[in-house]
């Protein structure tokens, strides 16, 4: 019989090798590829905070065990517990959540000590993550005003602040309250002046009272973080109702056509999901979009000669110009990633929707909230948008479009609610670009 002397030893001996064998391995495989030892990356650089995280990143990408293990093992959890991996939750009637979603509901709102490598603003010291976000959407409301522009921000809810009865981690019992943290954010928004589209007042209240009927049609998608066409529809309304309320809505100056297209989507969640194979299981979401057309000029989608991510109205200056992230994209712009029914997405204009382009599975293009807006307003729409960038990288882009401002007199700053704790990029302060009659 084995002491308890030997039997700790035995077990911190075990311990050593597993974590041992996982660096040791890699190194081997990398030695007899005859490539770089990546463990030898540290001591290449200066030991920062981003080069640590760097480099960390880097060893998960390349590593053996992270591409060849993982998977299975995620595989086989999914199978007999239903774990859909670390970034998805499961909600009833096969709804998936976003977790980054959920987190934001649920997690305090923290001191917001991260470090911030841009020389526009300092480190927010001594303040949380929300108040960084006011401060920052202050700052930009000051510096639109300088060149006589107005702003208005519009959060969007994520799916589980509007759907909170379909977000049933646990089958049995309530669901959890979920309240979002956003309204602390417009009440003190409201308070500096910056005025804002509630949309999860509205979107609640399209659900019906106590945001539990499901009478009207859903309003975000159930395997997507994303909203359904009628959430766009009734975002880009709510948009047009704001500038309105606010006297700065364009006076209607163009003519809009709608048809509708079926379209069908497996959403972006299933993508998160780390199980192979899983697409092919599930049959695609079927959602009924509008596509918004000029009657003069086609479709609103961007040109050839459009910088990427931005939308300019053809051949007549916009006064309002959206800036956003996916939201303001899906539908938008056509993308192969989903299928649209329909075998083209109709004619196009000269340098816009291509035969060619027309002749391949897409989303349909000019369906979306941008297009939507346009339609509400009866006028142009420019736009930039950001792929999970709305938070900074959007006004980056801006501050390099010295055009794009020039006649402008209203930004609508879109960005989903999950941004103002974890926003990508952080929230920095970026410089507007000079206007085209100074000097440079």
């Amino acid at each position: 019989m084995t002491s308890p002397r030997a039997r700790e030893l035995a077990l911190v001996v075990g311990f050593l090798l597993a974590i041992g064998s996982v660096p040791l391995t890699q190194t081997a495989l990398e030695v007899a590829r005859g490539g770089r030892v990546l463990v030898t990356d540290v001591f290449r650089t200066r030991p920062t905070a981003a080069h640590l995280r760097q480099f960390e990143d880097a060893l998960e990408k390349s590593s053996w065990i992270q591409q060849r293990g993982r998977p299975l093992i995620q595989e086989f959890l999914f199978a007999t517990l239903r774990n859909p991996g670390s970034q998805i939750v499961l909600g009833s009637a096969d709804w998936l959540f976003y977790r980054p979603d959920v987190r934001y509901l649920i997690e305090p709102d923290l001191p917001d000590a991260a470090p911030v490598d841009s020389r526009w603003i300092e480190p927010g010291a001594g303040r949380t993550r929300q108040a960084n976000v006011a401060r920052t959407i202050v700052r930009f409301r000051d510096q639109l005003r300088e060149r006589g522009i107005d702003l208005v921000v519009m959060p969007v809810p994520g799916k589980p602040a509007v759907y909170p009865d379909r977000f049933r981690p646990r089958p049995a019992g309530p669901p959890p309250a979920l309240e979002s943290p956003t309204r602390q954010l417009l009440d003190a928004l409201e308070r500096e002046g910056v005025p804002a589209v509630d949309l999860l007042a509205m979107f609640q209240a399209a659900r019906g009272s106590g945001g539990s009927s499901d009478a009207a049609p859903p309003l975000y998608l159930e395997r997507d973080t994303h909203w359904t066409p009628a959430g766009a529809r009734l975002a880009a309304r709510a948009a047009a109702q704001r500038l309105r309320e606010l006297g700065v809505a364009p006076a209607a100056s163009r003519q809009f056509q709608t048809d509708q297209a079926t379209v069908q989507r497996w959403g972006d969640l299933l993508d998160l999901m780390p199980v192979r194979g899983i697409r092919d299981a599930c049959e695609p979401e079927t959602v009924v979009a509008e596509q918004v057309r000029d009657a003069d000029l086609g479709l609103l989608v961007p040109s050839a000669s459009d910088r990427p991510g931005t939308c300019r109205f053809p051949g007549q200056s916009a006064t309002v110009l959206v800036l956003g992230d996916s939201f303001c994209r899906i539908y938008q712009y056509a993308e192969p990633a989903s299928l649209d029914a329909r075998p083209s997405i109709g004619p196009a204009r000269a340098g816009h929707a291509g035969s060619e382009r027309g002749r391949r599975p897409l989303l349909p293009g000019s369906a979306g909230f941008i297009s939507h807006l346009a339609l509400a307003l009866g006028a142009p729409v420019d736009a930039i948008v950001s792929d999970g960038g709305a938070s900074t990288d959007v006004r980056r882009r801006l501050s390099t479009d010295r055009e794009i401002l020039e006649g402008k007199r209203v930004v609508i700053w879109e960005f989903v609610e999950r941004d103002i704790a974890r926003g990508q990029a952080g929230w920095e302060d970026v410089p507007l670009p000079a206007p085209l009659d100074s000097a440079l």
